[in-house]
């Protein structure tokens, strides 16, 4: 009986992030190869504020990054956004927590020049998100090659030919 209450007082595990770290150093590194690389900012850990799965997501993502990332010896720290609030505030990169990704996140990223980056393939393929990364089986990088242009966002050749442009 003891033991049973010991488990019910017990704190919960942390939630995992839709990014797992192999995939935020992929990112950080990915960043090193943008022309120009961001030298300064920070970088959004955008959620839908709406939606508390993506708000616990962000804060998975967020706890990953241990405050940031490190890009070409720039420090980028990390901040949590709501989707609503992207616009203006000095964001280098905003990396999408599920839920998130949507028409309003697109047009945000793209009137703030900035990349935006997601798990979520399907929101690269429809426009919402400019690159999505998995390291699932091995590392995929697919990058939304008119979403990257709307933004201003631009990376040097020898990345895009590493990567899967559509």
């Amino acid at each position: 009986m003891l033991a049973a209450v010991a488990a019910l007082s017990a704190p919960l595990p942390a939630a995992a992030a839709s990014l797992s770290v192999p995939e935020l150093q992929t990112i950080g590194r990915a960043l090193a190869f943008m022309q120009p690389p961001p030298s300064g900012g920070r970088v959004a850990v955008v959620f839908n504020p709406g939606d508390p799965s993506s708000q616990r997501d962000a804060e998975a993502i967020a706890g990953e990054l241990s405050g940031g990332l490190d890009v070409r010896g720039a420090h980028l720290p990390a901040q949590l956004v709501p989707a609503d609030a992207l616009a203006g505030g000095g964001f280098a990169v905003a990396i999408s927590a599920a839920g998130a990704n949507g028409p309003a996140l697109g047009a945000a990223v793209r009137a703030a020049h900035i990349l935006c980056i997601t798990a979520e393939l399907p929101a690269v393929e429809a426009g919402f998100c400019t690159m999505a990364v998995s390291t699932d089986l091995r590392v995929q990088i697919v990058l939304n090659h008119a979403v990257a242009a709307a933004s201003g966002v631009s990376f040097v050749p020898a990345f895009r030919m590493m990567i899967r442009e559509i």
